[in-house]
């Protein structure tokens, strides 16, 4: 049995869309690698740029190359950051 939510962050579910608009999938799972659902160093490049343009945060690309749970982890504490600093 999974120790996840079943149900995704706000976060996940906004980075699962960016997911399946760039690599062309019909879903994507918490626990899938960027890089094993398809991605490569030019989608992750488009990722960080939509991220950015979208919610004003800048992902390293090394985090990005993850799974989609921690993408969206990294996400949420740049937000916090951000929100705090702010």
């Amino acid at each position: 049995m999974s120790t996840q939510s079943a149900v995704p962050s706000p976060m996940e579910a906004r980075l699962a869309g960016y997911w399946q608009e760039l690599l062309g999938v019909d879903a994507v799972r918490p626990e899938d690698h960027f890089l094993e659902v398809g991605g490569n160093s030019l989608l992750a490049t488009m990722l960080a740029n939509r991220i950015e343009d979208d919610l004003g945060l800048q992902v390293g690309m090394v985090d990005l190359f993850n799974t989609l749970s921690a993408v969206a982890a990294v996400c949420e504490r740049l937000q916090q950051e951000t929100q705090a600093a702010g």
